[in-house]
């Protein structure tokens, strides 16, 4: 399997590789064939990293495609089925003469038809940017740690059998990571949610704090149906805030379940995750028409009672708002 290999070796003074190069002294060309037997050996002991490495070496000294071609072996027995390819085709592309020995004919042509099986082994990933940020530009795509070209995204991409973590981000947005494990001549599609940078994401303005309503003014005059009124208002006003307060708790608490329980922020129909967001607007919705129901009645509480008139020796009432608390103080 390896008689041939070496035996080049000692004649690849008279070979010119694709780029021309001078020929090769014997000094190179011992030390080459040194490292092709070492590399020789480690790879009949199935040590294929350091059979690779050797080879490797040996081809920078003498680009024989004999050599290459086992640099190739070894990156398949690694699982490095990308690198491989390159490698087989390097042997490929050497440029032959009618001085060439045939054991590099033989080589040249092994490695053609190998690369030609290797080619339905190599798993195909398409990364697909998707979400508010997805357009923007200088977006950064990394596979297993190194940045990937802008032109491999949203195409099939080669990619080595085994496990990989993908990330994703635009420049100060939150990075989205993909782990996937791929097996040999299996294509998958991934989507990566890119998010707004802080800076560009929607402003909400919030709304002023609310302050405790004065006191209305006290008048000279008896009794009138407004204040019981007022009153009544009020108190509606502050249930309705009780129980907005209330339902947004809950609200918030469906919501932090849901982005545990649905992964990259996607809920699949039927979930835990997905019960999880219904309950959240549901709770939301409530909430929010229970705030709506008592500021107006706070509102007309308020209104009722400045129009109301009042016993001269009433002192104060007010209805009143603070951090989780509201409700209605004074003297009749």
């Amino acid at each position: 399997m390896f008689s041939w290999l070496f035996a080049t070796v000692v004649a690849v003074g008279s070979m010119h590789a694709a780029a021309a190069e001078p020929q090769v002294d014997d000094k190179t060309r011992n030390a080459a064939r040194s490292l092709a037997e070492q590399g020789r050996d480690v790879y009949l002991q199935g040590e294929y990293e350091r059979a690779y490495d050797l080879f490797h070496r040996a081809y920078g000294l003498v680009p024989a495609p004999s050599i290459a071609l086992y640099e190739a072996r070894a990156l398949v027995k690694l699982g490095r089925l990308v690198q491989a390819q390159e490698t087989y085709l390097r042997a490929v592309r050497t440029k032959l003469t009618n001085d060439s020995p045939e054991a590099f004919r033989k080589a040249v042509q092994e490695a053609e038809g190998e690369e030609a099986a290797l080619e339905g082994r190599i798993p195909k990933v398409t990364l697909v940017l998707v979400g508010p940020g997805a357009k923007q530009p200088n977006v950064s795509v990394k596979a297993d740690g190194e940045l990937l070209e802008p032109e491999l995204v949203g195409v099939d991409m080669p990619i080595n059998p085994g496990s990989h973590v993908v990330t994703a981000s635009a420049p100060g947005g939150e990075e989205t990571r993909v782990s996937f494990t791929i097996a040999e001549g299996v294509k998958q599609r991934f989507e990566l949610t890119i998010a707004l940078p802080v800076a560009q994401a929607p402003h909400v303005k919030e709304a002023p704090p609310m302050r405790p309503a004065a006191a209305p003014p006290q008048r000279a005059a008896h009794g009138s149906w407004q204040a019981p009124v007022a009153y009544a208002a009020g108190a509606l006003g502050i249930a309705g805030i009780a129980s907005g307060v209330l339902t947004g708790s809950m609200a918030q608490s469906h919501y932090s379940e849901a982005k545990t329980k649905c992964p990259n922020h996607t809920c699949v129909e039927g979930s835990s995750g997905a019960d999880e967001l219904a309950s959240f607007r549901t709770l939301r919705t409530i909430s929010t028409a229970a705030y709506i129901v008592g500021a107006v009645g706070l509102a007309a509480g308020v209104t009722l009672l400045v129009l109301a008139p009042r016993h001269e020796h009433a002192s104060s009432t007010a209805i009143f708002l603070g951090p989780g608390h509201a409700g209605v103080r004074g003297t009749f």
